[in-house]
């Protein structure tokens, strides 16, 4: 995965997360939402950390 692919997602889950959480404040809809994306956001810095930093040496 590139950084430019790997960024946008990122972008892309955080944003879902927050229009969720204020859109949807209060309802289990944003549970769901809020642990899918931040999943998604945790597994994307994790795979930047394992293998994003070993191509760019």
């Amino acid at each position: 995965m590139t950084n430019n692919a790997r960024w946008t997602i990122f972008g892309a889950l955080l944003a879902i997360n927050i229009v969720s959480n204020v859109a949807l404040r209060g309802t289990w809809y944003e549970i769901v939402i809020s642990a899918v994306t931040g999943l998604g956001v945790i597994a994307v810095v994790i795979d930047y950390l394992v293998r994003g930093r070993g191509h760019e040496r």
